[in-house]
């Protein structure tokens, strides 16, 4: 039984040691500043009745963004800032399976929180000429006043109950496709103040990530041993329980 704890125990720490030297397998995708296939635009509501107003411009190497909301409560109001990847065919959309978490690199005045979506091709949903079948994958990014360096790991995004309303599906389909991310857009937080001014000035935006496989048959060649190591024990044991009942 020693010698098989030693062998399992070699085998474990040549696995470890492997895992440790192999080239780890990172992901990382700048949104902002611009690289190439990504195209960026600021909306607002104006052109569907609306009296929000935006600024937006660039300011060396960052981006600023000022939105006033409309005060007017009987009307929707909007405003935000969009980046379409590849936006002509999705056989192109960035693929950010490996992605782990979205960081934003901002300063903030006149708002405490923004809203982040991801918007993502879905194979039995979305009709590319229609922009809300998307599927939409979101999340509340809190801000303070100043410089912000905030990351937002990939699985706290969600898709709200609206949009399953919107294009009229099942809350069961939770796929998030994120081997076919489409769209990034910031938009004002849910508590925005109608007629305040609130501004971002954007320095950088960027998705990183690492390959888990590695680390997925490490584990499973530990559990592998460890399952040997336990039935070869209670193989034992029970060996040694045997020739006591013979001997007594």
């Amino acid at each position: 039984m020693k010698k098989t704890y030693i062998i399992l125990s070699a085998i474990a720490a040549a696995v470890l040691l492997a895992y440790l030297l192999l080239p780890k397998v990172t992901f990382e995708e700048t949104v902002f500043p611009l690289e190439k296939g990504v195209t960026l635009l600021a909306y607002d509501d104006q052109a569907d009745g609306g009296m929000s107003r935006i600024e937006f411009g660039k300011d060396g190497g960052s981006l600023s963004f000022r939105c006033t909301l409309g005060e007017d409560t009987t009307l929707a109001a909007w405003c935000g800032l969009l980046w379409n990847f590849d936006p002509d065919s999705a056989k192109l959309y960035r693929n950010w399976s490996l992605v782990d978490s979205l960081i934003f690199d901002m300063e903030a005045q006149g708002t405490q929180e923004v809203l982040v979506k991801l918007w993502t091709y879905d194979p039995d949903i979305t009709d590319i000429k229609k922009a809300k079948t998307f599927r939409l994958l979101m999340k509340e990014l809190p801000l303070q006043k100043g410089r912000n360096r905030v990351a937002i790991p990939i699985d706290q995004l969600y898709t709200p109950d609206f949009w399953y309303e919107d294009v009229k599906t099942e809350s069961g389909n939770k796929h998030t496709h994120m081997e076919t991310a489409a769209r990034l857009e910031i938009a004002p937080g849910w508590n925005q103040a109608r007629g305040k001014s609130f501004s971002l000035k954007i320095h950088g935006i960027k998705a990183i990530g690492m390959s888990s496989f590695s680390f997925g048959i490490v584990l499973a060649i530990f559990v592998v041993l460890t399952i040997i190591a336990v039935g070869r024990r209670h193989q034992v044991k029970d060996e040694t329980e045997r020739e006591d009942e013979e001997q007594k």
